[in-house]
């Protein structure tokens, strides 16, 4: 319930209750492409600029840099380097996990981006720099989202 009348967008103020946050987020074209193809060949794509050559994964509609339209998809294999990782103690949506999951950004060779998902890894073995892989869903499991990637696992 609304307690409070704000003249000022720099005021304080306090609202009491819960904010629903019921949505439904979309791919996108570029998104769709990606795990259409994730799940129907088991491989990572990357958009690939034009005019310059960027590549990005996930997939971009547009060139960051020249801003032009992608139309491009190429391979970029599911193995890549791990770029950064942490441990998390809660799951995506805030319950606490029974055993830290080790969590890691995975890029690829020549791409702008990364994937962020589960390191199937020890936290001892994990280093900036290692190669990694992609685990994913047998063939006739996946789906077409980001739980057909199980996880990454050292190359």
């Amino acid at each position: 319930m609304f307690k409070e009348l704000i003249a000022k967008n720099t005021e304080l103020g306090f609202f009491e209750g819960e904010i629903p946050v019921n949505y439904q987020y979309t791919l996108g074209i570029a998104g769709d492409r990606f795990f259409s193809t994730l799940k129907e060949k088991g491989d990572f794509i990357a958009s690939k600029c034009p005019d310059c050559g960027r590549l990005f994964v996930p997939p971009s509609l547009f060139c960051e840099e020249c801003f032009v339209e992608i139309k491009e998809y190429v391979s970029v294999g599911l193995e890549g380097e791990l770029y950064s990782f942490t441990e998390s103690h809660y799951d995506f949506q805030g319950k606490k996990l029974d055993k830290p999951q080790l969590m890691g950004l995975v890029k690829f060779k020549g791409c702008a981006g990364g994937i962020i998902n589960k390191l199937n890894v020890m936290y001892a073995e994990a280093r900036i720099g290692m190669r990694v892989k992609a685990v994913l869903k047998p063939a006739g499991k996946r789906t077409g989202s980001v739980d057909d990637i199980v996880g990454f696992e050292k190359a």
